[in-house]
């Protein structure tokens, strides 16, 4: 916040606001277009877009795309396969108008199979929820049971990749990585109008809802910056649920700061997301002398409480822009121990390290409380992943000095 703005009265900020009310012309690509996947109001129904990815991945289907798509996808799991599971020449040159598509086939989201070359691909998609039980190991058995000879490419679809539970046999796809791919088909291919319409409001969808829009975050920051102080009389006189929310998570966040639990940075968070760091990260990640880390912070990471609805969750974030040496070395170092697959370990501008689950909040009399002791739940479980984390580094480094 500049100098400018502290200075301002309320009114004086208003006005100055109002003034440049151009700057949320920015907004404009979030905002402002028809969606059909808001106007059904399935933007966020995981079963939706199973439905959706069936369609685009079946070559045979009226799409216009062909078998683009779904080879795209088989080519990047074939990139990123750093256990040797597919053979290369075998499984890019398959045949993939001989699969047939099918929608939950013993409960698996996603069934592509082809007899002709005697290979299937299961894909389990979540987006809000985690997976039940053993429910990865289940369904690989039933697979190795009803297709023992077939070759068999096991998929686990997330917004941020998280691990599956039976990392052994199963892989990690993300959809920003559906994005990308699904983007880059749309730009190269002709389509029909409908059928790229269609592809761009769900892309519009993925980038908006499923997975975090860095671009969109930038500028919601960039305006907040240039108007915090009529942003948030807005924010502080409106009546709503949302509101309320933050407000919640706010004050819990300052109480535990105030009792030495974490260091809480309100200046540099949001209704969407709030941001806090630790001491012995901290120690662990030291400051950047100036405030030119990937956030604009002295900070190289960052710990968030994000908010989705009436859903929380926590994540840890590295940031990867002019960091010195010595604490590359060590987002290296962590990247190794808890990202071993990740193909990105240089040049990112952000990077998720852990998470939490989501955790849900129903309205009730008793609704503030609640979303208290989930900030609590989260914080903690948070925190012990820290604590195992900078366990570990510490075994290295004490087995670096006694070699």
């Amino acid at each position: 916040m500049g100098l400018k703005d502290v200075n301002l009265s309320d009114e004086e900020a208003l006005q100055d606001f109002l003034l440049d009310i151009d700057c949320l012309n920015e907004l404009q690509p979030w905002t402002g277009h028809f969606n059909l996947f808001d106007v059904l109001k399935i933007s966020k129904t995981e079963i939706r877009h199973s439905n959706m990815l069936g369609w685009l991945l079946n070559p045979n289907e009226n799409h216009g795309m062909g078998d683009a798509f779904f080879k795209a996808v088989v080519q990047e799991m074939v990139v990123n396969d750093t256990d040797g599971r597919y053979d290369i020449f075998q499984t890019l040159l398959l045949d993939f108008y001989s699969f047939t598509v099918y929608r939950e086939w013993k409960n698996i989201d996603i069934f592509l199979i082809s007899d002709q070359d005697k290979f299937l691909i299961a894909i389990e998609n979540k987006i809000g929820a985690h997976e039940h039980g053993d429910q990865l190991n289940r369904y690989r058995t039933i697979l190795e049971a009803d297709y023992p000879e077939y070759r068999k490419m096991l998929i686990f679809l997330t917004p941020d990749g998280d691990d599956p539970s039976d990392v052994k046999n199963w892989d990690v796809l993300t959809y920003s990585s559906i994005a990308e791919i699904l983007g880059k088909q749309k730009d190269e291919l002709e389509l029909q109008p409908d059928v790229e319409l269609m592809i761009r409001n769900y892309l519009d969808v993925i980038r908006r809802d499923i997975v975090e829009d860095q671009k969109l975050i930038e500028v919601c920051n960039k305006i907040y910056a240039r108007h915090k102080k009529a942003l948030d009389l807005i924010f502080e006189h409106r009546t709503d649920g949302r509101s309320q929310f933050a407000d919640c998570i706010r004050s819990t966040l300052l109480e535990m700061a105030g009792e030495g639990s974490l260091d809480f940075s309100p200046d540099n968070s949001s209704e969407s997301y709030f941001v806090f760091h630790t001491a012995t990260m901290n120690q662990c990640l030291p400051l950047l002398s100036t405030p030119n880390s990937s956030w604009g912070t002295n900070f190289v990471y960052q710990y968030w409480i994000s908010v989705r609805d009436n859903r929380l969750r926590g994540v840890f974030e590295l940031g990867g822009w002019n960091v010195p040496d010595d604490r590359m070395k060590t987002m290296q170092e962590i990247i190794d121990f808890l990202k071993p697959n990740d193909k990105r370990k240089e040049n990112f501008k952000y990077k998720r390290i852990f998470r939490t689950k989501w955790f849900e909040i129903e309205e009730s009399d008793h609704m503030q409380e609640d979303i208290s002791a989930c900030v609590h739940k989260i914080v903690e479980d948070l925190l012990r992943q820290e604590k195992e984390l900078l366990t570990k580094l510490n075994a290295v480094a004490i087995s670096g000095t006694t070699m």
